[in-house]
């Protein structure tokens, strides 16, 4: 099945068609936490009616799950109904609006990555908390970057990833490879900019009206040393204690300071 419309209410629900969390295809559902499935199914699992309606128009839905104990209105006639403890098995919230789908992992090599120009490309490199890597897909669809995960610690499928970013993963041009890749994608295409808190060049005093992407790094480590080998480093000035961002901080900041500039 692909499902590629919003969620609509076309017909009644009846008796659960999977009511044991020991089904097999139950089992296939919640085995998606695992990276090694995702990479041998090609499929991964996406959590909520918002996420699910968002994600449709940018990658295959292979299945739709719909729990009606959670679910409001009636359900869409073809979507596999399950028990509130089927549900339960597979979500990851504390409050499940009983919907979720399996989805046709997007191709996310730099082939398929197109950038409006002027391009404005968030590299995030290295990062490996998932609830960050989504809150900077958060940011790139909300301001309009795109966003290249360079080396990053999981892939952008992993649920985590997926949740925080709350339907704004494949929003804006993704993709994802390893830090060469993306160090000479950036470097062919753009002016290189680098994010460091030691930089002595302030954010708002360089020129991101030009094809540019601006590299961020984990917290703890930084930016790899191939970025800053092809780049320019800026900070942002802080005046407090703190001496650094979280980096989905980072990323909202760098990216606004790109609109305002673009936008005078």
């Amino acid at each position: 099945m692909v499902f590629r419309h919003r969620v609509t209410n076309i017909g009644p629900m009846d008796s659960p068609e999977i009511t044991s969390p020991s089904n097999r295809r139950v089992k296939a559902w919640v085995a998606l936490d695992k990276r090694r499935v995702r990479d041998e199914t090609d499929t991964f699992l996406i959590e909520g009616r918002r996420e699910v309606e968002r994600l449709a128009p940018h990658t295959q839905i292979v299945e739709l799950i719909w729990c009606g104990t959670y679910a409001e209105g009636l359900v869409p006639g073809r979507a596999t109904t399950v028990s509130s403890e089927v549900f339960d098995k597979i979500s990851r919230r504390q409050h499940p609006d009983g919907v979720a789908a399996i989805a046709r992992r997007p191709d996310l090599s730099l082939e398929h990555f197109a950038v409006p120009e002027p391009a404005l490309v968030l590299v995030a490199d290295g990062i490996e908390k998932p609830g960050n890597i989504g809150a900077v897909l958060r940011t790139c669809d909300a301001l309009g970057a795109a966003f290249l995960g360079s080396s990053l610690g999981t892939d952008l499928t992993n649920p985590n990833v997926v949740r925080s970013a709350q339907g704004s993963l494949l929003a804006a041009p993704t993709a994802s490879v390893d830090r060469a890749a993306a160090v000479r994608w950036c470097a062919a295409n753009t002016e290189v900019i680098v994010t460091r808190p030691d930089a002595d060049t302030r954010l708002w005093d360089i020129d991101l009206t030009q094809p540019v992407s601006v590299v961020i790094g984990s917290e703890d480590r930084g930016v790899g040393d191939a970025w800053d080998a092809i780049g320019s480093a800026v900070t942002i000035p802080m005046v407090g204690s703190a001496d650094s961002l979280n980096a989905s901080v980072t990323a909202a900041i760098v990216v606004a300071e790109a609109i305002r500039q673009r936008s005078v």
